[in-house]
């Protein structure tokens, strides 16, 4: 897998989990890179655990509807939250979603 795959990868969990984080208890839905993270949350299971299962097709509608560059930023951040960065490196290639350059 090409170096920016992963790092597009990584950066997406990071964004998924900060925002699940950070989201209030009142259940309202916080927006980061142009995805609610009640979507983000959605690829939460193919990034976590040791065998992850496959993304799902809500987790891949996510995935396209973010603003990448954006979530690339925020790559660093993925090993803080339980986020294997093997698996995270492999969504947008099972999602079949291009990882911009430069990730």
């Amino acid at each position: 897998m090409a170096k920016s795959d992963k790092m597009t990868l990584l950066l997406f969990a990071l964004i998924m989990t900060l925002q699940i984080a950070t989201s209030n208890a009142a259940g309202t839905s916080t927006t980061i890179c142009k995805v609610t993270i009640n979507d983000l949350a959605q690829c939460l299971p193919a990034v976590m655990g040791k065998k992850p299962p496959p993304p799902t097709p809500a987790c891949c509608a996510a995935l396209r509807k973010a603003d990448l560059p954006c979530m690339c930023k925020q790559k660093s951040q993925l090993g803080q939250f339980g986020i294997s960065p093997a698996a995270a490196m492999k969504l947008p290639k099972q999602c079949r979603v291009n990882v911009p350059r430069g990730c």
